[in-house]
Order: C-alpha cells, then sequence, then structure tokens
C-alpha cells in the first residue's frame, strides 16, 4: 500500500499544480479573489479523492459513478443557485459590474469543480501531455486576449505542470519525482530571465495586436457602445428624455454615399413611446452578422424573404449602395431596411440587434467604408400598393409576433387622438391605404419648421404637436405618424439616420442637414416600408421632405397605381378643444428605474453562442481532443518510431485491440501462435469478420502466419523485420475495415483512451 501511494504523490502534485495555474489567473480576473482560499481547499480535496480512487480500476468506476451521482443530487437542489451563478457570469463577461460578488463562493466553487476536473483527465500517464499544455496554454491565451499581463505569474504552476507532462512523455522511464523539480526550476528560471518590458518586435507586435483585436471583435464583443442619435445633430434641445424644442442643425460633412436613387439610411429604430420620447428595448442583445448560425434570425430580422419571391418584381431589385465617411460618428452603421448583402471594409466587424439595427465594435471614424445590397421601396413608389396589396394574402408566420410588440401605447393617451387617427383613415380600406392616408394627411395639414416652441414636460408630446402647436420638423411628424398608425392597429416603428438625395452623377454629400426621422410601417406578407410624413419645407434641404418618391409637396401617388384618390384621404378639421390637459399619467410622474428606461446597452446579455470564455473552453476541448486522437493515429506513431521491432509491436497491439472490440481477448498464459489458431479453428467474432470482407469483395483474413511471425519475435531470439511489420500493419487495416459500427466505437474510446491490449 505504501508502494503504491508513493506512487500517485506525483500525479496528484501534477493535478494540483495545474489546477492552480488555471484557477488562481480565473479568479483574479473575475474579482473573485475573496473566494480564493475555499476554492483551492476544494481542489485538494476533489483532486485527492479522485487519486484515491483511481487506485484500481474497480475504484475508479465506482468513485465516477459516486461523482456523478452526487454531482446530479447536488444540482437537484441547488438549481436555482446553478442558475444565479450562470446568470452571474453571463452579466459580468457582458460588462455588468457587481453581478458575480453576490454569488461568488457559489460561483468559485463551480470553477474549482470544474478546473479540478479537466486537470485531473489531462494529468493521467495515458493521456499524454496535450491536454495539460493545451489548457496552460489557453491560460495564457485568455490573459493575452484579455490585455491582462498582470496576472501571468499566477499561471506560472500550470507551465510547470505542462513541462513535466511533456518530459514524462518523451522520456518514459524517467522518474516523475525528479523530473517535477527540474520542471519547476526551468520555468521559474525562465521567468525570472525575462525582462520585465518584454522584448518586443514593432511588426510582430502589430501584428499580434491586430489578431487579438479580431478576435476579441468577433468572439468577446461585450463592451457598452455609443448608440446614434439625432441628438448629435442638433435634435434634442431639451435632452434625450424630451423630444421637441427648437433644433439646430448644422451642415458639416457625415459621409458620401454612392447610390443611384434617394436612399434612407437608418441608424436607430425605437419601439418603446413613454408620452416624452422614443426609447428601444430590443436592441441590448447582440449577434454577429456573419454567424451562419444567425441567418434565420438575420433575414427575418431585415425582411430577406419578404415579399415571397413568386410576387417580387423590379420594384423589389436589389439596389448597391456604398457609404464613406467624412467624418467621426457612433458605432451605428446606416444602411437601408431590406440589407440583403453587407460588406464591410477595413477592420470593420459588424453585428446586428434585435431591433435590425447594425453597428461595429468601435464608433466611427472618417474613411471607413461599408456596402450594402438593398431593395429601396418607399411607399408612394409607383407599383407599392400593389405589390403590398398582393403580398398580403401570402402566409406571414411573424406578423402576430410583430404586431403584438409594435402596437403597444401609453395608456394615457386620450380620445381624440384616436378618433383622429378612426377619421383620417376613415375611406381607406387597406392597411396601406391607411398608412398613407395618415403620411399625406400629416404632410398637409401641419407645418415644417426648426423653430419649434418649448415642450412642455407635462403634456403628451405627440397630443401636443397634433391640437396645440401643429407645427414642427421630422421628430413630430415621425412621432405623430408613428403613434397614429398604432391606434388603428398598424405595427409601426420610429426610426431615425439619414436621408441621402444623389445628385445626377449618382454621388450624395450627407451632412448635419441631412438627419432625419421617419416611420417604418410593418404590412403583413411584405415586411417594413418606409413611410415619411415630414413635408418638404421650402427652399430647404431635400431631406426633409414628405416622400423622396414624389415630387409634389403632397406626396400623392399616380391615381394609375395606386387608388389611393384625394378623396380618399378626409381632411377633418382637428377637435376645438382646449389646450390638451396633463396626461392622467403623465410622464415626468413616471418612476425612475421601471422596466425598460434604462440603457439597453448597459444591461446587456450574450445571447446563446455569446458566453465567449465557455466558447473558447469548449474550443480548447474540442482541439485538444483532436490533437489526441492525431496523436494516437497509429500511422503517425508508427513514424515516430525508431526500431523495426518497436513499429510490429505497435501493429499487433491494434490487431489485438480491434480484436478485443468484437469481444475477442487472449487467455491468461495463450501464446500469440495458440491464439491465433483458435481463432481460425471457428471463432464466431471471427466468421463475422469474414463475412463482412467477403461482402466488401476482399479475401478471409488469415491470421495464423501473423500469430506464428508474434510468438517467434516475443519469445524467440529472433529480429523483426519490415515485411513483418508490413503483415501487421496489413492485418490491422483490413480489421478495421471489417468492424461493424459498435466495435468501432469500443475501438476509438480505447484508442482516444490510451487502453493497452490485454496481455
Amino acid at each position: 500500500m505504501g508502494i503504491k501511494l508513493r506512487d500517485h504523490v506525483p500525479p496528484l502534485a501534477l493535478t494540483l499544480l495545474l489546477s492552480a495555474g488555471l484557477l488562481l489567473p480565473l479568479l483574479f480576473a473575475l474579482e473573485l479573489q475573496g473566494s480564493m482560499t475555499a476554492a483551492l481547499l476544494l481542489c485538494l480535496a476533489l483532486s485527492t479523492g479522485l487519486e484515491l480512487l483511481s487506485f484500481s480500476r474497480r475504484g475508479a468506476i465506482i468513485g465516477a459513478i459516486a461523482l456523478s451521482a452526487g454531482l446530479l443530487l447536488w444540482l437537484a437542489g441547488s438549481g436555482a443557485m446553478v442558475r444565479d451563478v450562470a446568470l452571474a457570469f453571463s452579466l459580468h463577461l457582458s460588462g455588468v459590474a457587481g453581478a458575480l460578488p453576490l454569488v461568488g463562493g457559489a460561483a468559485a466553487r463551480a470553477l474549482a469543480v470544474i478546473v479540478t476536473l479537466l486537470s485531473f483527465a489531462s494529468t493521467r500517464r495515458s493521456a499524454g501531455c496535450l491536454g495539460g499544455v493545451l489548457l496552460a496554454i489557453g491560460a495564457l491565451l485568455i490573459l493575452w486576449l484579455g490585455d491582462r499581463p498582470d496576472l501571468t505569474p499566477f499561471v506560472l504552476p500550470a507551465c510547470v505542470a505542462a513541462l513535466a507532462l511533456y518530459l514524462l512523455e518523451r522520456h518514459g522511464d524517467a522518474s516523475p519525482a525528479r523530473i517535477l523539480p527540474w520542471s519547476a526550476a526551468l520555468v521559474l528560471l525562465a521567468w525570472l530571465l525575462t525582462p520585465a518590458s518584454g522584448l518586443v518586435n514593432p511588426a510582430l507586435k502589430e501584428k499580434a495586436d491586430e489578431f487579438r483585436q479580431s478576435v476579441m471583435d468577433r468572439l468577446f464583443f461585450t463592451e457598452p457602445r455609443d448608440v446614434f442619435s439625432l441628438s448629435s445633430e442638433g435634435y434634442y434641445p431639451q435632452g434625450m428624455s424630451q423630444l421637441g424644442g427648437p433644433a439646430n442643425p448644422t451642415d458639416h460633412r457625415v459621409m458620401q454615399v454612392s447610390t443611384p436613387k434617394t436612399v434612407y439610411l437608418r441608424g436607430v429604430t425605437m419601439n418603446a413611446y413613454d408620452g416624452r420620447s422614443w426609447r428601444n428595448t430590443l436592441g441590448g442583445r447582440r449577434y454577429l452578422w456573419d454567424a451562419s448560425g444567425m441567418a434565420s434570425s438575420r433575414g427575418i430580422l431585415f425582411d430577406q424573404s419578404l415579399p415571397p419571391q413568386n410576387l417580387e418584381s423590379a420594384l423589389m431589385a436589389p439596389t448597391d449602395v456604398s457609404i464613406r465617411m467624412l467624418g467621426s460618428s457612433a458605432s451605428t452603421l446606416f444602411v437601408p431596411q431590406r440589407v440583403r448583402t453587407l460588406r464591410a471594409g477595413g477592420d470593420l466587424v459588424p453585428y446586428f440587434s434585435l431591433a435590425s439595427e447594425l453597428f461595429i465594435t468601435r464608433n466611427l471614424a472618417a474613411g471607413d467604408t461599408w456596402a450594402v445590397s438593398a431593395p429601396l421601396p418607399l411607399a408612394g413608389d409607383a407599383g407599392v400598393s400593389i405589390l403590398v396589396e398582393a403580398a398580403a394574402a401570402a402566409e406571414d408566420p411573424h406578423f402576430e409576433d410583430v404586431k403584438e410588440v409594435y402596437t403597444a401605447l401609453p395608456s394615457h393617451l386620450e380620445e381624440p387622438v384616436w378618433q383622429l387617427a378612426a377619421d383620417v383613415t376613415a375611406s381607406a380600406s387597406t392597411p396601406y391605404e391607411k398608412a398613407f392616408a395618415l403620411q399625406t394627411w400629416l404632410s398637409r395639414n401641419y407645418r415644417y419648421t426648426l423653430d419649434a416652441a418649448v415642450q412642455p414636460a407635462d403634456l403628451d408630446f405627440v397630443t401636443h404637436f397634433l391640437f396645440d402647436t401643429r407645427e414642427g420638423y421630422c421628430t413630430y411628424f415621425a412621432s405623430a405618424m408613428t403613434v397614429l398608425c398604432r391606434m388603428i392597429g398598424l405595427p409601426a416603428r420610429y426610426v431615425e439616420g439619414y436621408m441621402a438625395v444623389p445628385n445626377e452623377r449618382g454621388e450624395a454629400i450627407v451632412t448635419g442637414l441631412d438627419a432625419h426621422a421617419w416611420t417604418e410601417v410593418y404590412l403583413k406578407g411584405f415586411g417594413w416600408l418606409t413611410f415619411d410624413a415630414t413635408p418638404r419645407r421650402a427652399g430647404g434641404n431635400a431631406s426633409e421632405s414628405a416622400s423622396a418618391g414624389s415630387d409634389s409637396a403632397s406626396a400623392t401617388p399616380e391615381p394609375a397605381q395606386d387608388p389611393i384618390l384625394e378623396e380618399a384621404t378626409p381632411t377633418p378639421a382637428p377637435p376645438e378643444a382646449s389646450p390638451t390637459p396633463a396626461p392622467g399619467n403623465p410622464p415626468a410622474d413616471e418612476p425612475e428605474g421601471e422596466e425598460g428606461d434604462e440603457d439597453p446597452e448597459a444591461a446587456e446579455v450574450v445571447p446563446a453562442g455569446g458566453f465567449p470564455w465557455l466558447l473558447l473552453l469548449l474550443i480548447l476541448l474540442a482541439l485538444g481532443g483532436a490533437a489526441r486522437w492525431l496523436w494516437t493515429d497509429p500511422g503517425r506513431k508508427e513514424s515516430r518510431l525508431s526500431t523495426e521491432e518497436e513499429r510490429f509491436d505497435l501493429w499487433w497491439t491494434q490487431v489485438m485491440l480491434r480484436l478485443q472490440s468484437v469481444g475477442v481477448s487472449r487467455q491468461r498464459g495463450e501464446t500469440p501462435m495458440s491464439f491465433t489458431r483458435r481463432l481460425q479453428s471457428g471463432e464466431a467474432a471471427l466468421s463475422m469478420i469474414h463475412q463482412r470482407l467477403a461482402r466488401m469483395g476482399q479475401p478471409p483474413l488469415s491470421l495464423i502466419p501473423l500469430g506464428e511471425c508474434a510468438s517467434l519475435l516475443h519469445y524467440g531470439r529472433v529480429q523483426a523485420q519490415p515485411s513483418d511489420t508490413a503483415l501487421a500493419r496489413e492485418t490491422a487495416l483490413a480489421l478495421k475495415k471489417a468492424l461493424p459500427l459498435k466495435a468501432r466505437l469500443r475501438y476509438a474510446v480505447n484508442r482516444f483512451g490510451g487502453r493497452k491490449a490485454s496481455p
């Protein structure tokens, strides 16, 4: 027992070193160092228990069953805590501080268990050195990607363990007790001799930084970002929480747009109206644009399958639009709504949100470029109404979900506003006609001005505009259009961005004066369509126009194409009423901190597939598994052997393992010659193999010559020849072809686990 215990001390030391080198940097990086002592003690106890259970194969099996049962019982009794820990990790990695300390002890214990199990599996003699080496490299890689060089000393124990595992594999007859001190000395010496400032090659450092940034952008992008708003163009003089007031846009250059026709470049979409302003409550989650697993969601959000292909016409043919920034801006990419393809230039890594917004991992700078291909339909374009009406009969499984989100309104809106929406659309029969009637009525009956009056804080913004001031700029008209559409059951959302009107060469220099707000209405079977209710201002910039698809101030479509006659859009006089009283629940009195008031970026949670640290761990494990499989490949192992005897033994072992996978093994004391003769004399498993070979057109196996050869080499004074190795190799490969699926799986498990053939 003493000898066995002494033999298990070095593996236990390796497990503890590897565990400590992985666990300590994780605890410090996650700011869980307060639970470090408890986590290390748990790691020590679990490592010791696992090592004691590995004294015998039976003990290992019993221990694995007991450990699994205990884990299942713990999960059953601590399900809420497990969910809390998972949520805390997700929030922490998404940039929300203060989440992990609330469950710090449980999180540290969970990390200790996971790290210990991985370390124990990686330090088994049969596992080789690749697992431990990859775990140590993975820990260093995580610190490098996270730009935490200060935590590198904590990984040194893992480096010691990895070096020791490598030396033990290279020198199998060496004593682990002698290898460990040398490994520790070499790692410590290398650390002490490394200059504090490092040795930097500027060119290599630049490439490394570019690679790190690319990885961070594509796998670890969880940082808060700057979101575009018309406030950057002077359209929120009373603050972000209050629409209205005198606007002061400037003509500074923003971007250069190449487009054959007028294009509305969306920046942000807003779905929640509270009486004072619009908010986006759907933009918190972010998804990589190029992620293949998100293709379906991307197609739904950007109407890539609407209208159905059998209804698409030249009107829906994609148009190429390219953008080049002339100044700096927020991280938002300005694109049309129906993006079909996106080509981002330079180092831009595009993401999208559930609000169908596009953005990158940093703020935009002058010189940034991107290009999109997208249909550019607008309300009022010739043929749109016919296409929309035809698409309404098509199946649209997402319509009800969209309607539920984009028809919500605050409860304080009063009856006169609802009645106005009903009166304006009374003569219209289809959703498109109703939306177009609202657009036309607003652009005809309300005056455009930038010099708007200050908006009272205790009055609903849209109601005050419709019944009191009756003048304003794009945010007034877009807000009113969106609210009125929702009142008659049309899903609608408020959009801010820029409007690019090209010259005869197809180029547009977009300035701050082209900043704009408009409405998008979702039409069943067709998807989102742009409606712009802002009237064209006399002598002003084209961005503030009723519709880019029409030259008239009223933007009335041609009767031959869109059967919306002037009579269908009545112009009722606004109800004569005194200025609208404060709503029953005025926005000013809403308590802070209610659901939806927070910045969605501040409380962002990475979606499925976006738990980046866990993803990296899974990638490392997959790489380790692949490396282990390649390392144990007999063909590759043969090339590493130096003598013919070793090569013959390798393939003889493969023959034995493959026979064991079908339930055939050498009996104790049975020579290779007698074993193969017993098989050849009528063993059922060998008969099954011969039948499978015959179906494949292969000759039957003759194992007796190989058994005689193995007996002579093992028990006689005969040197192995290349022909002997070739015989063993051909037999092993023939067996591999003939194995049924279950046997192949057993063989793969045995080979991956480093199992030896029975004697």
